[in-house]
């Protein structure tokens, strides 16, 4: 991939923003650094680390990166023994340190959950002590502190009582002078170091003591007095003991960064790549992007794909129309055609761009179910290439950039290619890329090309190898919609664009007449098309619609066809268990009945009595016995009026399964499966008995397992949250499932706010792998 390519599809401007968004030097050079790979397991692998890293920042608490500086560069200059780094540079190392600690406390509870990336966190190493040493020896500001050693702050006692000696002693000698009215603005200075009083010029004699300085004028020594030189020297000496002290303790503090040198290296890369990951992640966030599955073969399958720099530009993905674009799979070759400033270079740019970001381990702005094969040769051919250095006109300019594809062209090779044989003659230019793209077939690549070129929008009837596609232009306000249209040729609108930009009425009309009728033709063919296809479109929308809707009844009604039948047999079991207790029960009062009529030598009232005692209890027994006593038989067929007990409803029968021996049941406006131990056949004047008062059973017939709140506003889907919630708790449904995707995690974060508050939620959590993962919630309702 050669860097004119890159550069066409402005694949620097990726690795721009990406290096906009890194912490580390190391970082920043992973994302400098980034190319395309051709490697599927490296790819694979890269993509993988991506999405982890992008499910953090989406559904965890903030990541805990910071600013890192160039920590290899302080260890190479401690390679050598005895030397020491300035204070404020071994701050820097201690909180480098604490980054490395603190991400490795973050995935302390996530391991299981992130392994890719925690792959990386078990390898930093923690090192401590040196923080420790740090935090003890250096302050804030980058000073020494006293408590680096005992040593140095003796030193610094001693210091302050001999400064304090000195001063007393020179303030003793000015306030003496002051007194006499020689001077009245004396001031205790330093000069070399040593502390002096000023003393004037007439005044000074070999007796004063030593000279340190003199004013600008002359008319004043800086002198230090004989009787304080020897406190002078002592204080001399503190400095430079004091200074002996903090080389020590610096040097102390380098011997255990030494020791500790290779780890803090490899620490260094472990989070310049954590930090490169980060940086991929945080555009993936910012582009609402998602992870392709990879291919092993050449090929693009792109849905609601935009382009990340228009995304950027205008801060709102909603903003930039999506693209659906297919390659690879029905058909190699795509010519894409339409009006100017329709999007055809926007849409080439796209697929180039979103392929270059895959391959390099980027997720891409596009839907969830995207598909991306692996390219080992992109191509792309975008722009004036007119070069006056070179004496190259635009069409010799792109000639030569095609030549170069043509030549490496192969399987695996992806050419993008902007107005295919425009700048020269329009017939010998639609022959020329007829016969380019021809020879990209032979060669198995694959192609997008935009064209204005009427000829080549036909080659689809010759090879089905071409697929043509569009970008919509609507006729009404005479503007692009920027959609593309797989599957139909798109007209220039060159006169009605021409029209809409303030040609002259008289123009437009001539233009019109000199068109020929068979151009004509051919753009009102495509428009009867393209209105077809909308319309297409719109009924397939509702077909898709309404199969889903009998999905999710046929759903429905399986999953509580399963829940009946295992509380049926609850039932039964609890019921048998009742019983048997039952009869033990009355097995031990017959026995202690029998026990008393012996003992009262059967008296005619103790014997009436156990008679009524014995009655009761058969009574009880039937009662408890009844359900397990066989339902009659009951010949039931099509058209019978029934009533199916767990609904307590009335319905007719339709037909039986011969196989499962399982009735279609008709119920109001539904119809039911359930089995013929559910069923009681009405007589002809029979009704169903009403429910008990205070229970409905309608709501069963309309509740869903799941709801779908993709696609609305946080207000919209609590709203509709809100009432299919009311619904399922009146059904008593144990388990339902909430579809609100990833995104940005704005409208999960508005669900599960809402899921909190509502007081017939036992539990909730994000779902399992194969559940949908962290797009869908399952919620778990309070049973009553």
């Amino acid at each position: 991939m050669d860097k004119q390519t890159l550069d066409k599809l402005e694949f620097s401007r990726i690795r721009e923003s990406l290096s906009q968004k890194c912490y580390s030097p190391p970082g920043l050079a992973f994302s400098e650094a980034l190319y395309p790979l051709t490697d599927h397991d490296k790819i694979s692998a890269e993509l993988d680390e991506t999405a982890q890293m992008t499910e953090i920042l989406r559904f965890e608490e903030p990541f805990p990166l910071e600013t890192v500086d160039p920590v290899d560069d302080y260890l190479y200059r401690l390679k050598i023994d005895n030397t020491y780094l300035d204070p404020s540079e071994y701050r820097k190392i201690a909180h480098f340190i604490n980054v490395c600690d603190r991400i490795k406390r973050y995935f302390r509870n996530k391991s299981e959950k992130y392994t890719l990336i925690t792959s990386y966190i078990k390898e930093i190493a923690s090192a401590p002590e040196i923080c420790q040493k740090v935090e003890k020896a250096i302050d804030r500001d980058g000073e020494i502190k006293d408590s680096a050693s005992s040593k140095l702050r003796k030193i610094r006692i001693d210091k302050q009582v001999v400064r304090n000696r000195i001063l007393d002693r020179l303030e003793s000698m000015l306030s003496n002078r002051r007194s006499s009215g020689d001077r009245q603005d004396d001031l205790v200075t330093i000069r070399d170091g040593r502390y002096v009083i000023p003393v004037s010029s007439s005044d000074f004699t070999s007796k004063s003591g030593v000279v340190h300085g003199r004013s600008k004028s002359g008319a004043t020594f800086f002198v230090e007095p004989m009787q304080t030189v020897e406190m002078n020297n002592q204080l001399r000496g503190l400095y430079l003991e004091e200074e002996a002290e903090i080389e020590r303790i610096l040097i102390d503090i380098g011997d255990s960064i030494r020791e500790r040198s290779d780890e803090l290296k490899a620490n260094y890369q472990i989070i310049g790549r954590i930090d490169f990951l980060h940086a991929k992640a945080r555009l993936a966030v910012q582009l609402d992007c998602n992870k392709p599955e990879l291919a092993h073969k050449a090929l693009l399958e792109l849905n609601q794909a935009r382009h990340p720099l228009l995304i950027m530009a205008h801060e709102d993905k909603h903003k930039v129309v999506p693209l659906d674009l297919s390659l690879g799979v029905d058909f190699n070759c795509l010519v894409i055609t339409g009006p100017n400033m329709g999007g055809k270079t926007v849409a080439l740019k796209t697929a180039g761009l979103l392929a270059l970001m895959a391959q390099s381990g980027l997720l891409i702005p596009a839907g969830e179910n995207c598909k991306v094969g692996i390219f080992d040769h992109v191509f792309a051919d975008i722009g004036d290439e007119q070069s006056i250095e070179l004496s190259l006109s635009t069409f010799s300019a792109h000639i030569s950039r095609i030549i170069s594809a043509i030549k490496e062209c192969r399987q695996s090779s992806l050419i993008l290619i902007d107005e295919l044989g425009a700048g020269t003659d329009p017939v010998e230019g639609s022959a020329l890329g007829e016969a380019i793209l021809n020879e990209i077939l032979r060669c198995r690549g694959k192609a997008v090309v935009t064209t204005h070129y009427s000829a080549l929008k036909t080659l689809p009837e010759k090879d089905r190898r071409i697929q043509n596609a569009s970008l919509e232009f609507n006729q009404k306000t005479l503007e692009p919609t920027y959609r593309l249209k797989i599957g139909l040729p798109g007209s220039s609108y060159a006169i009605e664009m021409a029209k809409r930009l303030g040609m002259p009425e008289k123009v437009v009309a001539e233009a019109v007449k000199l068109v020929g009728s068979q151009e004509r033709n051919l753009a009102e063919l495509i428009s009867k098309l393209q209105s077809a296809t909308q319309k297409a479109e719109f009924e397939r929308k509702v077909m898709n619609e309404q199969k889903a809707a009998i999905d999710e009844a046929k759903t429905f009604y399986e999953n509580k066809k399963a829940e009946i039948e295992k509380s049926e047999k609850e039932h039964k079991k609890n019921a048998e268990k009742e019983a048997r207790v039952l009869v033990e029960k009355t097995r031990a009062d017959l026995e202690r009945l029998i026990k008393e009529i012996k003992e009262s030598q059967a008296s005619k009232k103790s014997v009436k009595k156990s008679h009524e005692y014995i009655d009761r209890k058969r009574e009880e027994l039937r009662e408890k016995t009844t359900d397990f006593k066989a339902k009659p038989e009951q010949s039931l067929s099509p058209g019978d009026r029934v009533l199916v007990e767990n609904l307590q409803a009335e319905g007719e029968l339709l037909d039986k399964n011969a196989n499962t021996g399982i009735w279609r049941v008709q119920v109001g406006n539904l119809v039911v499966n359930t089995s013929d131990g559910l069923l009681k056949k009405l007589k002809s004047k029979e009704k169903a008995p009403k429910p008990p008062a205070g229970v409905n059973y309608a709501p069963f017939s309309d509740i869903s397992m799941q709801i779908s709140l993709r696609g609305m506003t946080s207000d919209e889907a609590v709203s509709a949250l809100e009432k299919y919630l009311d619904s399922v708790a009146l059904a008593n449904l144990e388990k339902v499932y909430i579809l609100h995707g990833k995104g940005t995690g704005a409208l999960r974060k508005a669900v599960h706010d809402y899921l909190k508050t509502h007081p017939a939620i036992e539990d909730y959590r994000l779902g399992y792998f194969d559940e949908g993962g962290s797009g869908v919630t399952v919620v778990s309702m309070k049973q009553v």
